[in-house]
């Protein structure tokens, strides 16, 4: 049986899945009066560069089904490496091109937000919202006894049933402590996904590039620590500690440096402007 300590556990992926990113993004429009198709764009580009275009290069160059792969994957470093380098030119490129194309005549500093809220927050929900549905489902299954049936007919057709067999146990694992992290890491990610869309959707306004491979090697950096997860290199409480402090550090520091220059900028270009209307 799946005990009312998971279901809690579920309840909070939920809340970090949906809950907080359609929270963050219905508070925003309403108080920056945004547009809703900003949002709506980031989504879209990070489903079309991070889980359709960048999953080509994964399979090829970090999965164990083709023989590259297995040799790359087995090597830490270039494992590692190679993985963060992806996410991030895959990511960035695809916020530079939408500031360049579909979103290029939104010109106010909130538009670099408002993408970032989508393009993070679709991520929560597809990662950890849909986590939550298939995680319930799977729940309700057990405590029903439906899913023994669905392992006894998988049995009999000769089926190796052990990875439906481990998953209740797994299902336990769920917790409302492990679930918490889950939403620490959600807003760890989406601080951090805003902060590179205002660092790109800077370049892109002011025509300066540099803020481009900026961006691309900050979100790479932001990965590494995931990378070393993923390896067993270090532990997951550490990891989302990292990654907590590593995106409160980055948000605030690209809401001083960049997000607010570019008001001061405005500001500056309207003078003349006043000067002469004088």
């Amino acid at each position: 049986m799946i005990g009312a300590t998971t279901f809690i556990g579920i309840a909070f992926m939920f809340i970090g899945g949906f809950v907080l990113p359609l929270g963050v993004c219905i508070g925003w429009l309403a108080v920056k009066k945004e547009k809703i198709t900003t949002v709506l764009v980031g989504a879209l580009v990070w489903f079309l560069f991070a889980m359709i275009l960048e999953k080509i290069p994964v399979v090829i160059l970090l999965s164990n089904l083709t023989p590259i792969g297995k040799a790359l994957s087995a090597n830490t470093f270039a494992f590692v490496t190679i993985g963060v380098l992806l996410a991030g030119i895959f990511e960035e490129t695809g916020r530079f091109l939408a500031f360049k194309t579909v979103l290029k005549k939104r010109r106010n500093r909130e538009t670099s937000v408002s993408y970032g809220i989508g393009h993070g927050g679709v991520e929560a929900m597809l990662i950890v919202g849909l986590s939550a549905i298939q995680v319930l489902i799977y729940a309700l299954m057990i405590n029903s006894g439906s899913f023994q049936t669905v392992i006894d007919q998988a049995a009999a057709t000769g089926a190796d049933v052990s990875a439906l067999e481990a998953l209740p146990d797994q299902i336990r694992s769920v917790t409302a402590f492990t679930a918490l992290l889950t939403i620490l890491e959600r807003i760890s990610a989406m601080a951090a996904h805003v902060a590179f869309s205002i660092i790109v959707f800077y370049g892109v306004r002011e025509s300066k590039i540099g803020y481009y491979f900026l961006a691309v090697l900050l979100h790479a950096l932001y990965d590494v620590p995931a990378g070393l997860y993923q390896k067993g290199l270090v532990d997951v409480y550490v990891v989302e500690a990292v990654l907590f402090v590593a995106s409160v550090i980055l948000l605030v520091t690209t809401l001083l440096l960049v997000y607010n220059k570019m008001t001061a900028e405005k500001a500056a270009d309207k003078i003349p402007e006043e000067a002469s209307a004088s």
